[in-house]
């Protein structure tokens, strides 16, 4: 799971803040989603149509401390929060590194192209800016690019995420589409190696060259999205309408006590936007509330 401080969706998620001892004491709720807006003059933010008060608290990405002058409407955030106050903020990034190039319909991140709707119009041009995409994986298995913001106030360090497609584990590499990892100086434990195969979903830190140099690789475990809210888009939808895969990545069963919220089930459909609560039933993540956006 992401270690920037959350969810989609991607995605879209949220994490407790404060102080190591405090943080997880304080919050009780968990969201993953969207900033919608950020008033500074207040220090607070607004998400899923709520306040919180950012004055208690920590936020950061990948590890990064971040001001909170840095939040910006668009973001996908991690959010641990209770009353009205958010203890943790962790920022959450698909993929973060220098745009080479920018016109108003795409973008050149970690050598790979994106498409936009001219939502980058103060880096059309430009060439050498840090800069955070925000998106999900839509049916068709592209990148949906919502939100580009600057990052020149982060460490010169890269991310790129998304399904492994191909892996030799003799020469330690593998391959999310185009993009070759190279993760023999990874940092990862003995349990995310085994996980590493092929449609795993991992977060990759490192340096890009040519290719992809990782220091670190997370593996997606879903299950560390039980009891979070979690907003984002149904890419895929089986028949009956018992499974549904949330941003491209994350797979939901849908049960006969799943409740609905404006709307029904008959209306759930791949492109819906949802606000989804979560949870573990026996090892197997459900949606325990669907709620239409």
């Amino acid at each position: 799971m992401k270690k920037v401080a959350v969810l989609l969706l991607g995605s879209m998620v949220l994490t407790g803040c404060g102080s190591d001892e405090s943080s997880d004491s304080h919050a009780s709720n968990t969201y993953m989603g969207e900033i919608e807006s950020v008033n500074a003059h207040a220090d607070s933010m607004t998400v899923n149509a709520m306040a919180l008060s950012l004055s208690n608290a920590r936020i950061e990405l990948n590890g990064h401390y971040v001001d909170s002058t840095e939040l910006e409407p668009g973001m996908q955030v991690d959010v641990e929060y209770d009353d009205g106050i958010a203890y943790e903020v962790d920022i959450d990034p698909e993929i973060v590194g220098i745009a080479t190039l920018v016109t108003e319909s795409q973008i050149t991140v970690n050598g790979q192209v994106f498409e936009h709707e001219n939502i980058a119009k103060d880096l059309v041009g430009t060439n050498s800016n840090r800069v955070m995409l925000f998106g999900y994986v839509d049916q068709a298995g592209k990148w949906v690019i919502n939100a580009i913001h600057k990052a020149n106030f982060l460490p010169a360090e890269d991310l790129y995420e998304g399904k492994i497609t191909s892996i030799d584990k003799a020469s330690s590499h593998f391959n999310i589409g185009t993009m070759k990892v190279d993760y023999s100086n990874a940092g990862m434990d003995y349990e995310d190696l085994a996980e590493l195969k092929v449609n795993a979903w991992v977060e990759v830190e490192g340096h890009f060259n040519t290719d992809f140099r990782a220091y670190d690789v997370d593996v997606e475990d879903d299950l560390d999205l039980a009891n979070a809210e979690v907003e984002g888009y149904v890419t895929a939808l089986n028949n009956d309408k018992t499974l549904m895969t949330l941003n491209g990545r994350t797979d939901v069963v849908i049960t006969e006590n799943t409740r609905f919220e404006d709307g029904i089930k008959d209306q759930l459909k791949v492109g819906s936007r949802v606000d989804v609560d979560l949870i573990n039933n026996a090892g197997q993540l459900q949606a325990s509330e669907i709620e239409f956006d």
